[in-house]
């Protein structure tokens, strides 16, 4: 029986490192953001000429093994010298708790989406 467990804990374990990883924290930069994934591994979405639109930019990861799209919008008159962001707890109703100055979306597949706001 031990052997049994053992051997459906270690099944079970070897399934969770092969889920893809998830944005955890979201820094905006004046020149970009960047993105530190649940798998350790740091992402970068830079704004230039071919990211930016109106609301800010937008474009896919950069630097790590994500293949996510992901978009910034700035609030009106925020300049993002470096603006930590917190994802919004979306499950629990949170998602009125603070005002953004900035949010950004990270899509990770048509159905999952990860939310990040920075409070003004």
């Amino acid at each position: 029986m031990f052997r049994l467990s053992l051997f459906a804990l270690l099944v079970l374990a070897a399934c969770a490192r092969q889920l893809p990883p998830r944005p955890e924290t979201v820094v905006v930069h004046k020149d970009r953001i960047s993105v530190r994934m649940s798998s350790g591994s740091r992402c970068t979405g830079p704004r230039n000429a071919d990211t930016r639109n109106a609301e800010g930019w937008a474009g896919r990861l950069r630097g790590c093994d994500a293949d996510y799209a992901y978009v910034v919008k700035l609030d009106e008159g925020t300049t993002p010298v470096r603006l930590l962001l917190e994802e919004v707890p979306g499950a629990l109703g949170g998602a009125d708790l603070l005002e953004p100055g900035a949010v950004v979306e990270i899509r990770a597949a048509p159905d999952r989406a990860y939310l990040f706001r920075a409070p003004d």
